[in-house]
C-alpha cells in the first residue's frame, strides 16, 4: 500500500541531525515521491541525475530571465525557482528510496553530494552575475562573499554532523557519512582494481572533500563501537545534540530553500536577490562562528558519573 511504502521513505536516520526545513517541508514531499517510485524499477541513482536534470533546468529559466528576456516575463522567475525546489525534492528522494530498498551504497552517496554541487554551482554562478547586470560591481562582490561563504557553511554541516554520527551511530555504514580518508583510501585502492571509472573519478573527489573539510571543521570521523556505550551515547546526545540542532542550519537544504524561494519571489521585486546576499553573508556566517565555538568538544565523550 501507498501509505505504508510512504512511512518506509520517511524514515530518518537520525533527527539530531535533520536540517528542521527538510524534516517538515522538503523530507515529507520527496517520501511521496520516493513511495511511488519504490514498486518501479527505477535506481536511486537515476533519481539523483533526475535532481540534476531539474536543477539545470532551473538555472536554464535564470539565464533566461536575467540575460535573454530582461528581468521577466515574471513566470521565467517561478519556473526557475519551481525546478531549483524540484532538484531538491528529488535529491531527499533518491536517499529516502535508497534506505527504504534496504540501504544505500557510500558510492550511491557520494554521486548525490557530487550533483549537489552541479545544481548549485551554474545557478549561483547566473545569479551572482545578474545581480551585477542589475545591481552594480559591489553586489556581484557581495554576492561573491556569499556564494562561497554557502560552500562553507555546508562543509561545517556536513562534517559535524558526520562527527555527531560517528559518536551516536557507531555502528553507521559507510552511506551514512561517517567514514574516513583511511577507509576510503583502502576503497580507492580496491576500486582501482576492480571497480569502474565512475567510482575511481567520484572515490578520488571525495577524498580531496574530506581533506577540505578538516581545514574548517576538524576531527576524526573513525567509528569506535566497541568503546561506546548507551551511557557515553546518551552522554554525548545531552552534552551536544542543541549544538547539532544549532548546525544543521547551516546545511544545503536550508540554504536551497532561501535560493529557490528568492528566486521566486524576484517575479515580485528583482531586490530579493539582495536579500539573500544580505543573508549568507551575515546572519548565516555568524551563525556558522558561534556554532563552531560551541562545537569543540564533539569528540570527548564523557560517561555520566
Amino acid at each position: 500500500m501507498f501509505s505504508e511504502r510512504y512511512r518506509q521513505a520517511l524514515a530518518f536516520k537520525s533527527l539530531d541531525v535533520e536540517e528542521l526545513i527538510d524534516r517538515y517541508f522538503h523530507r515529507p514531499i520527496a517520501a511521496a515521491v520516493a513511495a511511488m517510485l519504490i514498486p518501479l524499477k527505477v535506481s536511486p541513482n537515476q533519481v539523483t541525475l533526475s535532481s540534476l536534470a531539474a536543477g539545470w533546468l532551473g538555472s536554464y529559466f535564470l539565464y533566461r530571465a536575467f540575460f535573454i528576456d530582461g528581468a521577466g516575463p515574471d513566470y521565467l522567475w517561478v519556473l526557475a525557482g519551481f525546478f531549483l525546489f524540484l532538484a531538491v525534492i528529488l535529491d531527499c528522494a533518491d536517499g529516502q528510496l535508497a534506505r527504504a530498498r534496504g540501504g544505500g551504497s557510500r558510492v550511491g552517496r557520494i554521486l548525490d553530494g557530487f550533483v549537489d554541487v552541479l545544481v548549485l554551482f551554474p545557478a549561483y554562478v547566473i545569479l551572482g552575475f545578474g545581480i551585477k547586470e542589475f545591481f552594480g560591481t559591489t553586489w556581484i562582490m557581495i554576492a561573491a562573499v556569499a556564494g562561497f561563504s554557502t560552500w562553507i557553511h555546508c562543509i561545517v554541516y556536513d562534517k559535524l554532523k558526520n562527527l555527531y554520527l560517528a559518536q551516536t551511530m557507531p555502528e553507521a555504514g559507510g552511506a551514512e557519512g561517517t567514514e574516513t580518508v583511511a577507509e576510503l583510501r583502502r576503497e580507492q585502492e580496491e576500486a582501482r582494481h576492480n571497480g569502474s571509472v565512475l567510482e575511481r573519478f567520484l572515490l578520488w573527489v571525495y577524498v580531496g572533500y574530506l581533506h577540505v573539510q578538516e581545514r574548517f571543521a576538524s576531527g576524526s570521523t573513525e567509528k569506535q563501537a566497541h568503546a561506546q556505550t548507551p551511557a557515553r551515547i546518551e552522554a554525548f546526545r545531552t552534552r551536544h545534540k542543541q549544538t547539532m540542532h544549532m548546525a544543521s542550519y547551516l546545511g544545503l537544504g536550508s540554504h536551497m530553500f532561501i535560493i529557490y524561494a528568492g528566486i521566486a519571489l524576484m517575479a515580485v521585486d528583482l531586490r530579493a536577490a539582495l536579500v539573500m546576499q544580505v543573508i549568507f553573508a551575515t546572519v548565516f556566517n555568524g551563525l556558522m562562528l558561534a556554532v563552531l565555538i560551541k562545537a569543540k568538544g564533539f569528540q570527548s565523550v564523557e560517561a555520566p558519573s
